[in-house]
């Protein structure tokens, strides 16, 4: 599943993330939890949390980025 159609506070693992981008200088890595803060209105970016920190990852990304929902 892409990480841009999971609904508000749903919890994730990252499984697979675009090839050669610079997500993983933000710290959002293959194997990590996030959780979905918010999703912005008409196409707009998606927000994570990971640790104690929030990253708006664009809509384009997100569809590139799989995830597995956990509990």
């Amino acid at each position: 599943m892409a990480l841009y159609h999971l609904q508000k506070n749903n919890r994730c693992m990252i499984e697979k993330l675009p090839v050669n981008h610079l997500l993983k200088s933000l710290g959002v890595r293959e194997g990590i939890t996030v959780s979905v803060m918010s999703r912005q209105p008409l196409g707009g970016p998606i927000v994570i949390q990971i640790g104690k920190r929030s990253i708006a990852i664009a809509r384009d990304v997100a569809e590139q980025i799989l995830v597995k929902e956990v509990n």
